[in-house]
């Protein structure tokens, strides 16, 4: 094998694991612009009672809500949640919401002080630490981030 072909391995492997390193894959796929000059602005979710939401994502995750018409729509940090209208119940399934913590170990122990039911501790995942929740209306949410 080549100096070059062990230098091109490395870099491929570096590639890699950069693209499995959530920040890392942020970080670099958030400095290319969209060629067509649009942005993701918002993800709205459907939810079966909207205060509740709010009080979930404000209260429990400490999220402050940036807009709102009550009983209808909350916002916080582009991340809408409406309430379902539809026929049946909500399709809640195929969908993760991830959440970036300074310290997952911190975040963890705040949100079970803060009544958060939590179904395993934070443990080893995508090269940080994550665990997992769910909201309200059963939305999976991962928390994840250096231990």
């Amino acid at each position: 094998m080549t100096w070059r072909s062990l230098l091109l391995a490395g870099a491929a492997l570096a590639l890699t694991a950069m693209a499995f390193h959530p920040q890392a894959y942020a970080q670099h796929h958030a400095a290319a612009p969209n060629p067509l000059g649009i942005e993701v602005r918002h993800i709205h979710i459907w939810v079966t009672d909207v205060e509740r939401t709010k009080a979930f994502y404000r209260d429990k995750l400490g999220f402050p809500v940036a807009n709102e018409t009550p009983g209808v729509m909350v916002e916080f940090s582009g991340l809408w949640f409406g309430k379902w209208t539809g026929q049946g119940s909500i399709p809640t399934g195929g969908i993760t919401i991830g959440i970036s913590a300074r310290s997952v170990e911190a975040a963890y122990n705040e949100l079970k002080k803060r009544g958060v039911s939590i179904p395993n501790p934070p443990a080893p995942a995508h090269g940080e630490f994550a665990f997992m929740l769910k909201d309200p209306d059963g939305y999976e949410i991962e928390i994840e981030g250096p231990k």
